[in-house]
């Protein structure tokens, strides 16, 4: 049973919330960004290549789990499952594009990718679900917001990668292993079923609002200077 919390904080903070967090669930668009590390760094094959981006497909697309999570456990706890999912699978990854640790099974790189990009559809089913109900007679829209963010994630990440991590495939595994639970973790207070707005008008205000303000800083990292 879902417990519904009252007060002073409304809705549409944890709208803006879910904004990063859906972001930060389109990992799984990261994996051209590495995958020639893989197979330059540890000596796979194209056939083994093609595998793992079958594991990574995988990863993301099996969403019952999370699904069946939301309605028996409190959002806070579902995201915290996907923070684990990415240290784990991105962790495993980063230990063998690094060689911090040599000669990790390549079973054990296709399992650790499938857990990795699995975190996509516990951060995502997470945050639309908790939303959906926090919004009840705006669903439609809040669903539109949430997902045009995810497929989002992909320009950012892809930025992020150039900018800041200088194309380097050991500095975004590192990144996604240890970003994407800290983000999780800061945002489990503000990711929480509440009790509704009153009247379709402060709705329609909160949506506005919680939707816009990560434009300006997505507009400002394509902005920064290619290198």
């Amino acid at each position: 049973m879902v417990h519904l919390k009252g007060g002073s904080r409304p809705p549409w903070v944890g709208l803006g919330a879910a904004v990063w967090l859906q972001i930060a669930s389109g990992n799984a668009y990261n994996f051209p960004l590495y995958s020639h590390s893989l197979k330059s760094v540890l000596g796979f094959s194209q056939q083994q290549l093609t595998m793992l981006g079958v594991a990574n497909d995988i990863g993301e697309n099996v969403g019952i789990l999370p699904g069946i999570a939301c309605n028996k456990f409190s959002p806070c706890i579902v995201l915290l499952i996907g923070a684990f999912a990415s240290f784990l699978g991105y962790g495993a990854l980063w230990l063998a594009v690094s060689q911090t640790v040599q000669s990790l099974p390549y079973w054990l790189l296709w399992l650790a990718l499938c857990v990795a990009t699995n975190s996509d559809a516990w951060l995502g089913t997470d945050v639309l679900v908790t939303n959906m109900r926090n919004f009840p007679v705006s669903r439609g829209t809040v669903a539109g917001i949430l997902k045009g963010y995810a497929r989002l994630s992909a320009a950012v990440y892809t930025e992020i990668f150039g900018i800041f991590l200088h194309n380097s495939s050991a500095k975004l595994l590192l990144f996604l292993t240890l970003g994407i639970p800290t983000l999780c973790i800061v945002m489990t207070y503000a990711v929480k079923p509440c009790t509704p707005l009153p009247g379709k008008t402060l709705l329609s205000v909160a949506i506005f609002f919680s939707s816009k303000w990560p434009v300006f800083c997505s507009a400002y990292i394509f902005s920064l200077p290619q290198y």
